[in-house]
């Protein structure tokens, strides 16, 4: 008698690698270390996504989920600024996955579910529509971007890094003013 095709293995392969990625990173990411992880061999694997890239592009789609659900009951967009970062502090193997091709993903309009997001919390708090505020909603994206690349960069003393944030938390709203400013004129 065949054996049967395992319908739940796909779930399995990725909850595995995601395992393996958030804990250790990219390097603990092979695709023989995912099959062990999920039990199953490494050709199953390679039948299921023929290479490491495959299983990022998921993988990275999951990360984006991930970051979506830390920051969906934000109130306003600056509360929102604070929770990626507090998701990126805590994450940091996510945000490795989720910036990595960011800029490409955005050009090739993949469905990036938090910058959605922010775009509809400055429409809400600011009015019009949330396209109108792709330009403040990609400086936050940039500010954000690149406080939590200089807190992973190297291990920060607690009071430098609380300093970092602060900062930029104190420019995102900076910011949210500056185009609340423009959007009553």
């Amino acid at each position: 008698m065949p054996r049967k095709a395992d319908a739940r293995l796909e779930g399995r392969i990725l909850d595995a690698a995601y395992r393996l990625w958030s804990e250790r990173g990219e390097d603990a990411l092979t695709m023989r270390a995912v099959a062990s992880a999920c039990g199953t061999t490494t050709p199953t694997l390679y039948e299921r996504f023929s290479n490491k890239e495959d299983l990022l592009v998921l993988l990275r789609r999951r990360a984006r989920l991930n970051l979506f659900s830390a920051i969906k009951s934000s109130r306003d967009a600056a509360q929102a600024c604070r929770r990626v970062l507090d998701f990126f502090g805590a994450h940091p193997n996510d945000f490795r996955l989720i910036s990595k091709d960011w800029a490409m993903a955005f050009a090739r309009k993949e469905h990036m579910p938090s910058f959605e997001f922010l775009r509809r919390c400055l429409a809400t708090q600011l009015g019009g529509q949330p396209e109108q505020h792709t330009p403040v909603a990609l400086a936050l994206v940039a500010l954000l971007h690149g406080t939590a690349t200089l807190l992973h960069s190297v291990d920060f003393h607690k009071k430098i890094s609380r300093d970092f944030r602060r900062a930029c938390i104190s420019a995102c709203e900076a910011l949210i003013r500056a185009a609340s400013a423009e959007a009553a004129r």
